[in-house]
């Protein structure tokens, strides 16, 4: 019951690869080349432990979680054999945890409570789509819940994704995070229904980066939706790209949005198409 004030903490560093090489697909099967996998890659607790990122080609940028493996081989979740080129080289990386960001125990950087109700909450979105609550739980049975008080101990955060934070207490946090940045361009894959996002790296970027990626239309009912913290209210503003005439960037009343503002952080975009967009970064070194 009590008021909160929303912000995105992004995830665009990431844990630096166990395994790099060149890469073949068969399906789900992806062979490294020379590869010694020796790091244990299956899932844990129902999190998958690591993915395969492709670094050069046509796919790069492109991942998968790693579901099994051999020495040389890992069974991917997607089947990445048509965006594997003949001189391809991919990374296998440790996933990011929900835990690696916000902390836990001693370490925790949010508000933790005894219910979902007294806790700062954080929200992420799932595989179908679905914006899941999650809170740190304090005293007896510590730690990351869900909102009905299931383990997410090994929550996995993607790189690209933004956690959107609900802080209830006053006083503001700072969240510092160490990683790598990407070295080869990024892709997020924007599917149907909502999708949390931030930038593929550190650097700033606002509405127009999203123009020629999402669907506009001639009302906010229409088009892909854009859900972004308005800095004065701390809530979730909508906002959608008007086609037609007075074309551009407005808001859900149709008066024209901040395209200035820096959106790197974290935003939730509303697919209502069936066909996925991909936001694709480069950074320039």
């Amino acid at each position: 019951g009590q008021s909160s004030f929303a912000s995105f903490v992004p995830v665009n560093l990431s844990k630096a690869p166990v395994v790099k090489g060149s890469a073949t697909a068969a399906g789900t099967t992806v062979t490294i080349s020379g590869a010694s996998i020796t790091n244990n890659l299956n899932p844990s607790a129902g999190y998958p432990s690591h993915y395969l990122l492709i670094n050069t080609g046509t796919g790069a940028g492109l991942l998968s979680d790693i579901t099994a493996y051999t020495s040389s081989t890992v069974t991917t979740a997607d089947d990445l054999s048509t965006h594997l080129s003949t001189s391809a080289t991919v990374s296998i990386i440790p996933h990011t945890k929900l835990s690696d960001v916000l902390g836990t125990g001693a370490g925790l950087l949010i508000s933790g409570g005894s219910s979902v109700n007294d806790a700062d909450n954080v929200q992420l979105v799932d595989s179908s789509g679905n914006m899941k609550v999650y809170y740190y739980k304090s005293g007896i049975g510590a730690g990351w819940k869900t909102s009905s008080n299931a383990d997410a101990t090994g929550l996995v955060v993607y790189p690209n994704e933004a956690i959107l934070v609900y802080r209830k207490q006053t006083s503001n946090i700072s969240v510092t995070q160490m990683g790598n940045v990407a070295d080869q361009e990024t892709k997020a894959v924007i599917s149907q229904n909502l999708n949390g996002i931030s930038s593929g790296f550190p650097i700033a970027m606002t509405l127009s980066n999203l123009t020629s990626v999402l669907t506009g239309g001639s009302s906010v009912g229409g088009a892909d939706n854009v859900l972004i913290v308005n800095p004065l209210t701390g809530k979730l503003d909508v906002v959608y790209y008007k086609t037609g005439i007075g074309a551009g960037w407005k808001t859900s009343a149709n008066a024209n949005a901040n395209t200035s503002q820096d959106i790197s952080d974290g935003f939730v975009v509303k697919r209502r198409s069936s066909t996925p967009a991909t936001l694709t970064q480069n950074i320039t070194r």
